[in-house]
């Protein structure tokens, strides 16, 4: 602040008088920690230097993601510059005296052979207690196949309930012994025999969400996937000859690539019945088939949250979705919304299935908390949103009701829909059916936001 002051002339001089005040070092350490959260690690650890308040708050972040491959400089790892990461991930983890929630470790090939993997697996997992943990192998020499060798049970600690791997060969399933406690698993890249990917899941109990992009070793077998507690799966695997699904609560189901054909694959999931699915599309596109549900008061919707999820693996352009939803239900209606919105680029198409409450209620019913009223279809804003394009809709289950045709409304004079609207009516009386062709002949008439579009009953 400046200050004014007297000369011996009797002149005013200004002054500016700097405050020495060290407001760093008032504050919390739960701020500096929510400040270094912000940071990578290896950004987090050089604050070390700055005093000696900031040489051990790196120390109890939440979160440590330990890359070896910023170390190098080179395509591949030199021997002993390999050595010095892997040392320099040791200390990390030893001097880490917090909790740890999430640790994420990018290694070379080298730290399989050389036991080096095990001791961190045991360290994170048995002394730090880690909740999330991923590991991966960057090696570039894709003709190495680096195989994932730890003891029995090395993932079956009660604390670790996220597990995500990438880029191994799995040889035998001990190390997933007794894994009831995971309840987030996703193996990617992961090669084995099928016997080996079946005993995985089958000990995997608990399992709530499951990612599988893997490769059988010897060509053929059956994939089998028992869970009644899983809500989201996402399959891409090659070399396989036939997948077997059996979990009642599956909420959404995700497909990349499958080399196995349709009669050979067995979803048992009641809330997944939809007339578009992978091979509908002609086996091109990634498909995601999507019962949304709203959970119980205080509950997180799993399905939501994934689907939601910046690293989505099914969430990628000109790839399908089927969706099923209650209009008149405001959450669902906001899900679905979320999710349309936030989708990376076009999609190439996506099938609407109105569940059969999508009929008008009754006074008492349509004020219930959850449901939606007519205003919320009334909103000049855009449905999902502005930038959301899909080359075809398909409307399933349309009876007509002022949700199903203020939805379909919007997406033909948005331009939402690009080349086809397909609408399949639903199996109703007569005299029903003359209000869902009546419904149909109004959206003909509208204004199409593209001109070329076509809306076509099927």
């Amino acid at each position: 602040m400046d200050r004014s002051i007297s000369s011996t002339k009797g002149e005013m001089v200004h002054v500016e008088v700097v405050n020495t005040d060290d407001w760093i070092s008032k504050i919390s350490n739960d701020l500096l920690l929510e400040i270094l959260s912000k940071l990578s690690t290896k950004e987090a650890i050089r604050t070390s230097v700055l005093s000696k308040r900031w040489v051990n708050v790196w120390k109890k972040t939440s979160q440590l993601c330990l890359d070896m491959r910023t170390i190098a400089n080179t395509t591949t790892l030199l021997p002993d510059v390999s050595h010095q990461a892997a040392k320099s991930v040791t200390n990390v983890i030893k001097d880490h005296c917090g909790r740890l929630e999430k640790c994420s470790i990018y290694h070379d090939s080298d730290q399989c052979v050389n036991g080096m993997l095990k001791f961190w697996v045991q360290l994170l997992v048995i002394v730090k207690h880690t909740k999330d943990l991923t590991l991966e192998n960057f090696s570039l020499n894709r003709k190495r196949n680096v195989t994932l060798d730890l003891p029995p049970r090395s993932f079956s600690h009660p604390s670790l309930t996220s597990l995500s791997l990438g880029r191994y060969k799995l040889e035998a399933p001990h190390a997933f012994s007794d894994g009831r406690n995971l309840k987030n698993l996703k193996l990617i890249g992961i090669s084995a025999e099928i016997e080996v990917f079946n005993a995985v899941l089958a000990s995997c109990t608990s399992l709530e969400v499951l990612a599988l992009k893997t490769s059988c070793i010897s060509k053929g077998g059956s994939l089998k996937i028992e869970n009644h507690n899983l809500k989201f799966l996402y399959l891409s695997c090659s070399r396989i000859k036939c997948i077997e699904v059996f979990s009642p609560s599956l909420d959404i189901l995700s497909i990349g690539s499958l080399s196995c054909e349709i009669e050979n694959v067995v979803i048992a999931s009641p809330r997944l019945h939809f007339n578009r699915n992978y091979w509908a599309t002609g086996k091109i596109f990634p498909h995601t088939s999507y019962y949304i549900s709203c959970p119980q008061q205080g509950e997180k919707s799993i399905g939501n949250e994934i689907m939601m999820n910046g690293s989505n693996v099914c969430m990628k352009m000109f790839a399908s979705m089927s969706v099923s939803v209650d209009l008149t239900n405001a959450k669902e209606v906001e899900m679905l919304k979320q999710v349309l919105a936030a989708w990376p680029g076009d999609m190439y198409e996506v099938e609407i299935l109105f569940k059969g409450n999508n009929a008008a209620r009754n006074e008492s019913e349509s004020s219930s908390v959850g449901y939606t009223q007519n205003t919320f279809w009334e909103d000049t804003k855009p449905f999902p949103s502005a930038k959301f394009r899909a080359y075809t809709v398909w409307l399933s289950n349309f009876s007509g009701s002022y949700e199903e045709f203020a939805l379909a409304s919007r997406m033909i004079t948005q331009g939402t829909v690009v080349r086809c609207m397909m609408i399949r009516p639903s199996s109703v009386s007569p005299a029903k059916k003359l209000e869902i062709e009546a419904a149909i002949a109004r959206l003909k008439e509208l204004p199409k936001g593209d001109e070329d579009l076509a809306i076509v009953k099927f």
